[in-house]
């Protein structure tokens, strides 16, 4: 029997434990600093285990349970990865994790093949989903001889058009956490075979509107540096090349206003103890006691009192004369307490994951224009579409490498045919396809 350590609880976890204990019959160690909560992702399975363990330094519990397991799958926040691939290479445990390759974690590589292990990386959603649709559609392309001119990909995670019913646009069903980062990333993508670099400051201002064929219209702004993946695609020399973020309309105006106002602020410490929202605000924007608080903010976003922006900040509960329910943190601490509240599912809401890949490419006699999209909704009452785009590749690579079939070694990410193949044809199984179209321009 495989023994399989998942380290983390979060909002993506439980359909990989179901997959490795439900499908593949692995006994499989959850390790949280919350035993309750590995407990409802278990569930009670005779081949599941909850492991008590709070990621703290000098992290022998981490080596302890590394040793004695086939694959470590790490869902624990992104800076943390490299602690726990050292301790795979330390072993030689094969490793996986959806999280973006970071420079600490490439300089690994030698050291993981000369342990003949696999680290597994950008295997979910975005990352993970659309690399893989990206190298189907661009192998394919070449193999019939065609020469790719732009690319553009998109990937989001949002309400399904029945349940988009807050203000926002936007609920979470990933690390809310994420949201802060997200909103403050740089980015890089090419256009007219130049670079256009955005700066996290100016990020939700370099939005626009996208069309998905047979889905409408959405908002799009750019994911960090797309020219990451030139050698990855084999795409060097393209003229146009964007990897992006798909919003409801709206989306980038809110979080820009939430910017505008240092909500989004991670790096600093207040003591909420005894004051109001209102109370809050009022000292966030220099405001006088006895002031309209609604007004000075509107001043300060340079805005009408009676804009959607405005009705936003109030319908999130920045203006009530409500007791902050947390004694200390940061002001991004206190903004994402009311959004977990405010913006959430409820158990019968369905969210949304779109990936959408465009492709534009020359022929000899012709110019073709090909989309690839994957729409899924997620399950009432059940996982949500996100938690199983971003698990499943997860479990599916993570039986790919312990049986074997995914043979290569060192870091990598799922570019190539050995790895999206099969993955993707899986996903498929479960109701993560892509639907195909090409217009002759």
């Amino acid at each position: 029997m495989k023994r399989v350590l998942v380290l983390g609880t979060g909002y993506v976890v439980k359909p990989l434990v179901d997959y490795f204990i439900d499908k593949c019959k692995y006994e499989v160690l959850v390790a949280s600093r919350d035993n309750n909560h590995s407990g409802l992702i278990t569930a009670g399975r005779t081949l599941g285990k909850r492991v008590l363990w709070n990621a703290t330094p000098p992290y022998d519990e981490l080596n302890d349970m590394v040793k004695n397991v086939d694959l470590v799958v790490s869902m624990i926040p992104p800076s943390m990865h490299v602690i726990v691939a050292k301790a795979c290479i330390k072993h030689k445990v094969n490793m996986v994790t959806t999280s973006y390759v970071s420079p600490e974690m490439k300089a690994l590589d030698s050291e993981a093949k000369a342990a003949g292990i696999v680290i597994l990386n950008e295997i979910g959603e975005d990352p993970g989903i659309d690399h893989m649709g990206a190298m189907q559609m661009i192998n394919l392309i070449r193999s019939e001889g065609g020469v790719l001119k732009s690319f553009a990909s998109y990937g989001s995670g949002i309400p399904s058009f029945e349940h988009n019913n807050n203000p926002f646009g936007y609920k979470f069903s990933w690390s809310p956490r994420g949201l802060i980062h997200a909103g403050k990333t740089p980015a890089v993508y090419i256009k007219d075979g130049k670079d256009v670099k955005v700066s996290g400051e100016n990020l939700m201002l370099s939005s626009w509107l996208v069309d998905v064929d047979g889905l409408g219209t959405f908002e799009t702004y750019p994911n960090r540096d797309s020219r990451n993946y030139l050698d990855d695609y084999g795409i060097q020399g393209i003229s146009g090349f964007y990897r992006g973020l798909l919003r409801h309309p709206g989306y980038c105006n809110s979080i820009q206003s939430l910017k505008d106002l240092n909500l989004l602020d991670d790096t600093d410490s207040h003591n909420f103890e005894g004051m109001t929202y209102k109370q809050f605000i009022t000292v966030l924007v220099n405001a006088k006691e006895n002031s309209d608080i609604k007004q000075e903010v509107a001043d300060k976003l340079k805005l009408h009192i009676s804009s959607d922006i405005m009705k936003q900040l109030q319908w999130l509960g920045l203006f009530d004369d409500t007791l902050i329910p947390i004694s200390k943190g940061s002001k991004a601490d206190l903004l994402l307490d009311l959004m977990q509240k405010k913006l959430c599912y409820k158990e019968h809401e369905r969210d949304m994951i779109i990936v959408h890949n465009e492709a534009f490419i020359e022929f000899d006699n012709r110019m073709e224009k090909r989309v690839a999209t994957m729409k899924v909704e997620g399950r009432p009452f059940g996982h949500s579409a996100m938690a199983r785009a971003v698990s499943l590749p997860a479990a599916i690579a993570s039986r790919l490498i312990l049986e074997g079939t995914i043979r290569s070694k060192g870091i990598l990410k799922p570019i190539t045919e050995e790895i999206y193949k099969p993955v993707l044809a899986e996903l498929a199984e479960n109701g993560y396809k892509f639907e195909f179209k090409t217009q002759v321009i």
